[in-house]
């Protein structure tokens, strides 16, 4: 049999919040700043692959748990000791009435292994909050105290597990439902562990596989951002003149933005996060119209990238790619002398390249400071979706990195090679080819240091 567990609290203390970010799932009831939005029980496996190992219930919350306290001890149940009291209550007309959200919790109480008491420790210790541990405290079942909303720093903290410890519940667990960190399921599975040691084993294998599965997304992510990376580096755009006009600049810059715009819906998609979970952020398109655009001058300084000159460029074949060996770009090569002895040794490997320029070809493609954009966005979009809570309610808002020049220095080569290579925008390199794997490990390690 799967372990039951049942996540009881005071109403709007973030039980649902607390499954949803334990099964990584944005669907699960309803989540709403309101007060008693969940009305009624429901429960949902854990499993790994076929197994279910862990059974979850949710529960409405506690809306009068200092009258339910005094009913325990009026005349009609004072006299029942410990869980005695559970079944007559639930036949009474209480249940029926008055305490009937409070009776849909308590009749739980009897088919549950261990107890998940949510708390909110933006509050303090209030007397209804005791009341609802004495009620619970009755059942003579296991609880752990889930302390929600902790990424935060809160006053009450101390005052809660002083409570809490007072109550010989010193088996307390951080974990918030908005701000995800695995090793604070790690710890509440562990403390399960200690409460069940029959089931050790089989938690165990549960810890190993949600830990496998979290860098199982986190590499797949890693390898996104790195194919968006070589697509948008080899990308080029062929105009009719240079400069560019603005009606080809515009189709180049709207073609860029949607490969990123794919992009952060396949992250989505990974990370099971929905589209208006990055609504309000500058990541993607709302209404059609970007809210901040990847080659405006102003938005790279934002992040930190300094560019005299538009982030766009256009040349024969881009200013900004270096296809010479002494450093020269075709932009400003000053006669088809220079440019053709200075490449002579590598023409073969050019000559696209040398017979754009002959034949009076133009192509628009990226500059470094756009694609470093585009890599610290991605960056960042990876990192906030590793650590989102899918109880999160706030659309998420980029924040620039304080640190990227490393990183950025290590990536240039890749970027390099990808803009010699056309025909990359349009295949998908293998996970092993030594462009992709070499960015991949990088962007990997990258988070490792921000994490």
């Amino acid at each position: 049999m799967p372990i039951s567990l049942l996540v009881v609290g005071h109403a709007n203390t973030g039980k649902t919040s607390l499954i949803r970010t334990l099964l990584r799932r944005h669907d699960f009831g309803e989540i709403n700043d309101r007060a008693g939005i969940t009305r009624h029980v429901e429960s949902v496996e854990v499993n790994i692959g076929q197994q279910t190992v862990v059974m979850l219930t949710d529960t409405p919350g506690f809306e009068d748990s200092t009258g339910l306290w005094e009913v325990r001890h009026s005349n009609e149940f004072r006299s029942l000791q410990g869980s005695q009291w559970i079944q007559p209550f639930c036949d009474s007309h209480f249940a029926q009435n008055e305490f009937e959200q409070e009776a849909k919790i308590i009749k739980q109480l009897t088919n549950t292994d261990i107890i998940l008491y949510v708390i909110d420790i933006r509050q303090a210790p209030l007397g209804k909050f005791l009341d609802e541990l004495a009620l619970l405290a009755s059942a003579k079942k296991p609880i752990i105290p889930i302390l929600n909303f902790s990424a935060e720093p809160s006053d009450h903290l101390k005052a809660w597990r002083d409570v809490l410890a007072e109550r010989h519940l010193h088996a307390v667990v951080k974990y918030d439902s908005v701000a995800f960190y695995f090793e604070d399921e790690k710890r509440l599975y562990q403390s399960i562990q200690s409460l069940m040691p029959e089931y050790y084993d089989t938690i165990n294998q549960l810890i190993e596989s949600r830990e496998v599965a979290a860098q199982l997304r986190l590499t797949m992510a890693t390898n996104q951002l790195a194919e968006l990376l070589i697509k948008t580096a080899s990308s080029r755009f062929e105009c009719t003149q240079y400069p560019p006009n603005q009606t080809e600049a515009h189709l180049f810059e709207d073609k860029i933005r949607q490969m990123e715009q794919s992009h952060i819906a396949e992250l989505l998609h990974l990370y099971e996060f929905q589209k208006e979970d990055l609504t309000a952020s500058p990541l993607p398109i709302n209404n059609n119209q970007w809210q901040q655009d990847i080659f405006d001058t102003e938005t790279l300084k934002e992040w930190g990238i300094e560019t005299g000159t538009s982030a766009l460029k256009g040349a024969a074949i881009g200013a900004g790619i270096d296809v010479i060996s002494a450093g020269l770009t075709l932009g400003t090569a000053t006669t088809i002398g220079a440019l053709l002895g200075a490449t002579w040794k590598t023409g073969q490997h050019y000559k696209d390249t040398l017979k754009s320029k002959l034949t009076n070809h133009h192509y628009l493609c990226l500059d470094t400071a756009t694609s470093t954009l585009l890599c610290l966005r991605g960056l960042t979009a990876i990192q906030h979706l590793h650590q989102r809570g899918h109880a999160s309610q706030q659309a998420f808002q980029l924040v620039t990195p304080s640190k990227h020049n490393e990183i950025i220095e290590q990536i240039k080569p890749f970027w390099k090679q990808a803009q010699q290579h056309p025909e990359w925008e349009t295949k998908t390199l293998s996970d092993s080819h030594p462009v992709k794997l070499g960015l991949q490990k990088i962007l990997e390690t990258s988070l490792a240091l921000r994490n």
